[in-house]
């Protein structure tokens, strides 16, 4: 494909970017463990400036000194820094910082801070572990984290402003080329423009021109301390989408504002807040580009001042639409460049099909985050590792081998690939006529299509290898045996659980169902076996993998009417609770009626029995055609079994190991194809 716009090079204040891609701001939260987690941060960073973006734009926090003096109580306990490499206030990290832009700017890369002040929903670095409260225009909490904020007075306005300057002077002080103010999705700056957030009735509240004083104050700040030699951005909402909150109209006067100011070098577009969370951070479900109409707007609105967008772009083909349809000068991605940091540099050598694309699921980036694990992703097992497993990382073994891998799906295929890159001769066997495993069920069902991606790279990769690909052959033991292979690994996967029992039945209670047997069914039956499922279905969501979730759903679309029953407190046991909204909204939408806390007991073909667990009430659902159990998968250690002890190396991987999430099934995989 040819890029008519985005890899031109592009002025920003003070400063040139070679193309324009930007990797977007976002958490990492790296603890120790594959190095240091400054170490593992700034060699993150570096990763994707090496993959070819013009613009990277650093998420960091900053922490107040009057917070600091709480945090150590009043100087009579010591602490360590409250970050790690995220608070851009903190002196005692300008020589990582230094480091890092230093290693960025090497590889062609501009570098600027996003600074964050997170009010009322997001705690920055240390305010859960010092107990600091979090601070907000007005006392009112948010829907996400629901916890009532400090009001913050004219001192704390006052306060913020420096330590936003001193950000920016340490920021610059470090080598970097600017900074970007994050005035948008809800966080603290964004909370003083919305009049749904900011109720105050001083000179910070109630007016726009006082809504936006805090926000062109700290401008000022910045401008007064670093002149005009130093790039200042600005992230902003163009649509609250909510009740109150700004609209583009509302949106595109604060950029007007800006606009005028003559100080600010340029806007970055986003939308919504945490009453839509994770909204903005948009998953599969959600248009391409979709802020991309609205920064449109707003970029007629500015006159040539650049504008970026962010979320929900994932390949250098969208990029360049949204940037030949004139809705920005530069397109952010943060997950596409998780996935592949190698996007930008794969898309100008014409590599496309090699890229390896976002599937939008959050299933391991935000879900990541916000369990405390750090960022992730499905499919690109290097992320967090960069300096170990990164781009140019691969060793060959010390000595090749003769390799069967047994199962051809994301953790075979990931298995197989890793061991022929290290020089072994590898043999994969498959014995259905396609590759992709479970992946490919997972696939058909709306809300987790972006996972047909994983499948689609793996092959395309595998097909490129000197793997030699043995489809439609099912293999056992003494087959294996008689073939001589130096080792074997299996990646035979799982099958779904038909007994019915449940970790919640008491005592020796089962599920009862012998009656009614050709009424119920697996997960698998429902897309290999179809037309046998009847028309009114219960859905029991026990398993932890999000599987009688995606179920439901599928049947819905497919035209059932759909109940889901789940023994735990909610539908999606395995979500974290900030992501729950959001499947919630799309059970809604799709008819899907939700029982939670109930343990199914007896289905005798037409009612289905169950009692409630936290009390002695018992359920029934009449004139159900079919239940559909979701309560987990059993390896298949079959071939294992045969095959243990008889030959040099055995591994199992994936499912076969233990019924999991694709994500560890893709990590099993590349592990064991580094240690053969």
């Amino acid at each position: 494909m040819t890029y008519e716009h985005l890899f031109t090079p592009l002025r920003i204040g003070s400063m040139t970017v070679r193309n324009r891609l930007v990797m977007a701001p976002h958490g990492m939260v790296f603890a120790a463990g594959y190095g240091s987690g400054v170490d593992r941060v700034i060699d993150y960073h570096v990763e994707r400036a090496k993959g070819g973006v013009g613009l990277m734009v650093m998420s960091n926090f900053l922490t107040l000194p009057s917070s600091r003096r709480l945090a150590s109580w009043g100087d009579a306990l010591a602490t360590t820094p409250l970050g790690n490499l995220d608070v851009a206030n903190d002196t005692t990290l300008l020589p990582a910082y230094r480091r890092l832009i230093e290693r960025v700017h090497a590889h062609g890369t501009r570098f600027v801070s996003q600074l964050n002040a997170s009010g009322r929903q997001l705690h920055a670095p240390g305010g859960v572990g010092f107990t600091l409260p979090l601070m907000a225009p007005s006392p009112q909490s948010c829907r996400k984290l629901q916890e009532i904020p400090k009001e913050m007075t004219v001192a704390d306005i006052e306060e913020y402003v420096a330590t936003f300057a001193d950000a920016a002077f340490n920021i610059r002080e470090a080598g970097g080329d600017g900074v970007e103010l994050f005035a948008a999705q809800g966080y603290l700056l964004s909370e003083f423009l919305s009049p749904h957030v900011n109720l105050r009735h001083d000179r910070y509240g109630g007016s726009f021109d006082n809504r936006l004083r805090f926000l062109s104050e700290i401008v000022e700040a910045i401008r007064a301390r670093l002149g005009r030699d130093f790039v200042v951005g600005v992230r902003m909402n163009a649509d609250d989408d909510e009740p109150g909150g700004l609209d583009l109209a509302a949106a595109t006067r604060v950029a007007q504002a800006l606009r005028a100011r003559g100080d600010v070098d340029y806007l970055n577009v986003s939308g919504m807040t945490a009453s839509r969370y994770p909204g903005w951070i948009a998953d599969i479900e959600s248009p391409t580009a979709h802020f991309a109409a609205h920064a449109g707007a707003i970029r007629v609105a500015v006159d040539g001042m650049p504008v970026c967008v962010v979320s929900r772009i994932a390949t250098a083909a969208e990029a360049e639409a949204v940037l030949a349809a004139g809705q920005a000068d530069l397109v952010g991605m943060a997950r596409a460049l998780i996935s592949d940091p190698e996007l930008p540099n794969k898309a100008r050598a014409g590599r496309e099909d090699e890229t390896r694309y976002c599937t939008f699921s959050n299933q391991a980036c935000l879900q990541g985050l916000d369990r405390g694990r750090g960022v992730g992703c499905v499919h690109n097992v290097a992320v967090g590792r960069e300096a170990q497993l990164g781009v140019g990382t691969m060793r060959p073994a010390a000595a090749s081998k003769r390799i069967a891998v047994v199962g051809g799906g994301p953790a075979g295929m990931a298995a197989a690939r890793i061991a022929d890159a290290r020089g072994h001769a590898v043999t994969l066997f498959e014995r259905s006529d396609r590759l992709g495993g479970q992946n490919r069920m997972t696939a058909r069902v709306a809300s987790r299509r972006g996972f047909v991606e994983v499948t689609r790279w793996q092959e395309t990769m595998l097909r490129r290898s000197g793997v030699a690909l043995r489809l439609e052959c099912a293999v056992d033991a003494d087959a294996l045996l008689a073939m001589g292979f130096d080792a074997i690994v299996l990646a035979t996967g799982s099958t779904p659980s038909r007994d019915g029992r449940s970790s919640f039945h008491d005592g020796d209670e089962r599920f009862a169902a012998d009656a009614a047997a050709d009424r119920v069914f697996t997960t698998w039956d429902v897309f290999e076996r179809p037309d046998a499922i009847g028309a009114r279905v219960v859905v029991v969501d026990e398993d932890p993998h999000y599987a009688g979730t995606a179920v439901a759903e599928y049947l819905a679309d497919t035209g059932h009417a759909v109940r889901l029953v789940s023994p735990h407190l909610h539908a999606g046991s395995s979500l974290h609770v900030y992501h729950l909204p959001a499947l919630y909204r799309r059970l809604a939408a799709k008819g899907i009626a939700v029982t939670p806390h109930v343990v199914p007991l007896v289905f005798d073909g037409r009612t289905l029995t169950m009692r409630d667990r936290f009390g002695a009430a018992v359920l029934r659902f009449e004139d159900v055609d079919a239940v559909v159990l979701s309560i987990g998968n059993r390896a298949d250690r079959t071939l294992f079994d045969a095959l243990d002890g008889r030959v040099p190396e055995l591994h199992a991987i994936g499912d076969c190991l233990a019924p999991r999430q694709i994500d560890h099934a893709i990590v099993d995989g590349e592990r064991v194809g580094w240690m053969l």
